[in-house]
């Protein structure tokens, strides 16, 4: 499933790319659930609000009343979820470069045909399809998250009776809550990620200093190290680092 935004001040835009959007589902076979704003400023409430959906992509209207699509987008690139690929509608092509400062994924004239929107819906299509390769999707009550594998800390079996089966992912941005195990993690993610004890996976890139019992991560969290295992383990973590450093 991707999640897309559409902010655009005229609702008959939305409702055009609705349909566009149904049909490019049913001829790529594929899902994505559509979140409408009607102003940059509602867009910007709710990323500021942290409510899911997580956003894989955004259409932004430039020319809106009050914040327009480019300082929207300027706003959105300083949030945590920074990476969503950002395309924007105008009628006016003036405002071509000034949009690159944003990192525009594409730039589209009104009014948009259905052809020129697929060939462009396959190309975000594909990108995104291979840079969720590197993201994680975190599965809470409140929604779905999605977070880039490269802001993720550590991973931590919950110790409660009442807990089975939860995990406390740390991220850069904050904690989430997600069911699942320490060891399904451990097979689905590799380098450079390591289980450092049967309750803790950690992201070697965020280790700052190894003590006789435990790792000091970039956080200040100090995980145990399995005793049994702390030479492999600082074998694991002077191979990688020495694949970063090495070329």
């Amino acid at each position: 499933m991707l999640y897309g935004g559409i902010c655009d001040d005229e609702s008959e835009v939305y409702e055009e790319l609705s349909r566009f959007f149904t049909l490019f589902e049913r001829n790529i076979n594929c899902k994505i659930s559509l979140t409408y704003f009607s102003s940059g400023e509602e867009l910007l409430e709710h990323y500021q609000s942290k409510k899911p959906p997580h956003f894989h992509f955004l259409f932004l209207d430039i020319e809106m009343s009050g914040i327009d699509g480019l300082e929207t987008a300027k706003q959105i690139r300083s949030f945590p979820n920074k990476e969503v690929a950002i395309l924007f509608l105008s009628s006016h092509p003036e405002y071509i470069l000034e949009s690159f400062e944003v990192f525009t994924f594409q730039y589209l004239l009104k009014p948009l045909t259905y052809s020129t929107f697929e060939s462009k819906m396959i190309r975000l299509y594909d990108h995104l399809n291979s840079t969720l390769t590197y993201s994680i999707i975190l599965k809470e009550e409140q929604g779905e998250h999605i977070i880039p594998l490269s802001e993720v800390i550590s991973i931590l079996k919950i110790k409660h009776s009442l807990a089975q089966n939860k995990l406390k992912i740390i991220t850069t941005h904050g904690e989430f809550s997600v069911t699942g195990t320490i060891s399904s993690y451990s097979k689905k993610l590799g380098a450079p990620f390591l289980l450092i004890y049967r309750s803790v996976i950690v992201n070697m890139d965020y280790i700052r200093r190894f003590t006789v019992r435990s790792v000091v991560l970039s956080n200040h969290q100090e995980l145990p190290i399995s005793r049994a295992h702390i030479k492999q383990i600082k074998d694991s973590y002077a191979h990688y680092m020495a694949g970063k450093f090495i070329l």
